[in-house]
């Protein structure tokens, strides 16, 4: 598969938001994006810039257009190279539409940022930082033209019939209050267990989301996941570096006789799992709906809680030994 080619147009309002587009590049290239930006070309050597804006625009796939409120203003006075690259965008997207990506940075209202020549046009909001993965990945599949949901097959059309209201079918099709209709569902061991290992799944994957996003946000920090079997794993979490915290995270029954979640901090025994700090049960409400508890957590004070609440509450003990 050839590996499809992207330009990046964007006002160069600050150091930091040059950064981004830098970043941005980087990340499109390590996906097999070949993502270039002026900064690449001119920091090889003296360019002619309108030259190169020209050719940029012509011989690549796609166009990204990073949007911001000062690259909208010299887009609608033609002021600057933004200014000129808009000339070249208004002739060149009335036959390829298809191959310029607007991408929005900006917290206010969008539409304030948009362009004249690109209203209407649908955009991808990279606005969040926090969000930056999951735009990205957006971004990925327009690029790879890839859709990023299934769209089934038309099947037969079903041969149905209007139906029929009457006294008679109103009458019984009356709602009663639901206290009035029992519930006969039970809980079982089989359910229980189900429900515990998916939230040993989902609390790993929380709290290496938090762990990643605490690591855009500085470059000092790093994690790794050990994943001793499919029952146990241990996150260590470091700065500068330096070892600050680590939580060994298994499923075991050695405390409780239903299978729970036991948490150990600063864990150097792997094999060890004699004792725990943690322990995450399951609690049973009156609507039959399972939940999770901390028992050992005083700050949850029993709380019922689902897997992201939990996870928030690990990464809350963590975060005391790291800051």
């Amino acid at each position: 598969m050839k590996h499809p080619t992207v330009f990046i147009s964007y006002s160069w309002d600050n150091l930091s938001h040059k950064e981004w587009v830098i970043l941005l590049a980087n990340e499109l290239r390590k996906n097999g994006i070949d993502a270039t930006i002026d900064e690449f070309i001119t920091q090889k050597g003296t360019v002619n810039l309108n030259r190169m804006m020209v050719e940029n625009i012509s011989k690549n796939d796609y166009i990204i257009v990073v949007l911001t409120d000062k690259y909208t203003k010299k887009a609608n006075e033609f002021k600057g190279g933004v200014g000129y690259e808009t000339t070249l965008l208004i002739n060149y997207m009335a036959d390829n539409i298809d191959r310029i990506i607007p991408i929005i940075r900006f917290n206010g209202d969008k539409s304030n940022v948009v362009p004249f020549y690109l209203k209407g046009a649908s955009y991808i909001d990279f606005t969040d930082d926090l969000d930056f993965e999951t735009k990205l990945e957006e971004l990925k599949y327009r690029i790879l033209k890839v859709n990023r949901y299934e769209m089934e097959p038309l099947g037969q059309i079903p041969n149905i019939n209007p139906r029929k209201v009457s006294r008679d079918t109103f009458n019984r099709s009356i709602n009663f209050s639901e206290d009035l209709i029992p519930d006969f569902k039970e809980i079982t061991d089989r359910d229980k267990n189900k429900f515990i290992h998916e939230s040993y799944s989902e609390i790993l994957k929380h709290l290496t989301d938090l762990a990643n996003q605490t690591k855009e946000k500085n470059n000092n920090f790093d994690f790794e996941v050990e994943t001793v079997t499919s029952r146990k794993s241990i996150i260590r979490f470091y700065v500068n570096d330096m070892e600050k915290r680590s939580v060994k995270i298994w499923l075991d029954r050695k405390f409780s006789q239903q299978e729970s979640i036991l948490l150990s901090y600063d864990v150097y025994g792997v094999d060890n799992d004699s004792s725990c700090n943690e322990m995450i049960m399951i609690d049973i409400g009156e609507n039959k709906k399972m939940k999770l508890e901390m028992p050992m957590n005083m700050f949850a004070n029993n709380k019922k809680m689902d897997s992201k609440d939990v996870a928030i509450e690990i990464w809350k003990q963590i975060l005391q030994y790291i800051k």
